[in-house]
């Protein structure tokens, strides 16, 4: 039995035993975190055992990483080498089961740089050598995604622009790759167990199409249903992928603009939804976020008046929108709630803002 097995094999039983608390929501602000507009607490993240990760902003503007315990306590907020916390700032995208946080930070450049991190603090910064070393405002390596082998997924935006995928292996090789027929970009969502990634890409006419690649480099592209009716479609908007090679995401619907969520299954068949009250105005609808091991997704929905509202949805296509109590709900707003992961257990992580535009995360148990 090789690594990449054992360690799949251990935390499918994890998955397996670790029991969830009753259907809860816990608010909750990472130390620092500030109370002005656009101000305080992102998660992005959540492992098998409820540790979170993301990033807070604090009264000064500075942005740092976070990691939030599973018994609710916090580390030391951090800052990868060579963050600049005000101009640019520290931003965890993933966390894997043994605790390791990939993310970026922006320098005083407004320049890119991937990170890892290791349960004891440990940072180590990383950059594609393709990317470029200048100072382009956007420009540099951006993982999206971590998984339990330590491979980490991403992108990288070089010197006219355009961006280009990576995976780097757990002892830092990295390997840079385009998905067929992109011309203006791609970009990874995430990474499984099995070193299989999904994502988008575009195409000349800023086309979304969805692709998924495989640990020894084969791509395959796939675009959901009513995604692509000629030139002036939007296509898909994003993917991730799960252990079971199954692949969620949204797309916007090529008749309306009204964005649809979708499960791509290992066989390659589509299921699309919508999640209840989502709207039917153009860019209303279902945007989805994350999918777990069974294939439950969670994101939001925009409604008609372009709430933001919460939502979760099983493999077996129940769904669920909720709110967090004290989060915003003004037309035209684009505030509100969003799920941002979820775990095998069907638990998610996830932010709100309040009526003064701040952020601050909460985690729904199921």
């Amino acid at each position: 039995m090789n690594s990449r097995t054992f360690a799949i094999t251990l935390f499918t039983a994890l998955a397996m035993t670790v029991q969830a608390d009753a259907q809860q929501i816990t608010k909750f602000d990472a130390p620092d975190s500030g109370t002005g507009a656009y101000q305080g607490t992102v998660p992005t993240g959540i492992n098998l055992f409820d540790t979170i990760t993301g990033n807070v902003t604090d009264n000064g503007n500075g942005t740092h990483g976070f990691v939030r315990t599973p018994d609710g306590h916090f580390t030391k907020n951090f800052d990868a080498p060579g963050a600049n916390p005000v101009v640019g700032g520290t931003f965890p995208a993933g966390i894997n089961d043994l605790g390791v946080v990939a993310g970026y930070d922006t320098d005083t450049n407004s320049v890119n740089h991937g990170f890892v991190r290791t349960p004891d603090g440990q940072i180590t910064t990383f950059d594609d050598s393709q990317a470029p070393a200048g100072t382009g405002a956007g420009q540099g390596t951006n993982p999206v995604g971590i998984n339990d082998i330590g491979e980490i997924a991403g992108y990288y935006v070089d010197g006219n622009g355009a961006s280009h995928g990576f995976v780097r292996a757990p002892y830092g090789k990295i390997t840079t790759f385009d998905a067929p027929g992109a011309s203006e970009g791609t970009y990874p969502g995430n990474i499984n167990n099995f070193g299989v990634i999904a994502g988008i890409f575009y195409d000349t006419n800023g086309v979304g199409h969805g692709f998924v690649r495989t640990a020894g480099g084969q791509i395959t592209t796939f675009n959901p249903p009513n995604s692509i009716s000629g030139p002036t479609s939007y296509g898909t908007y994003n993917a991730f992928i799960n252990d079971l090679g199954a692949i969620a995401g949204s797309y916007y619907d090529a008749s309306t603009d009204v964005l649809y969520g979708y499960l791509r299954w290992s066989d390659g068949q589509f299921t699309e939804f919508a999640a209840p009250n989502a709207g039917t105005a153009a860019y209303a609808g279902t945007y989805v976020n994350a999918v777990n091991l069974e294939g439950a997704t969670t994101g939001f929905i925009f409604d008609d008046n372009f709430e933001a509202h919460s939502f979760v949805r099983a493999a077996n296509g129940e769904a669920t929108t909720f709110d967090i109590r004290g989060q915003i709900l003004v037309p035209d707003s684009e505030a509100g709630s969003a799920g941002e992961g979820i775990n095998a257990q069907g638990v998610i992580a996830g932010r709100w803002r309040d009526p003064n535009e701040t952020f601050h995360g909460y985690l729904r148990t199921p």
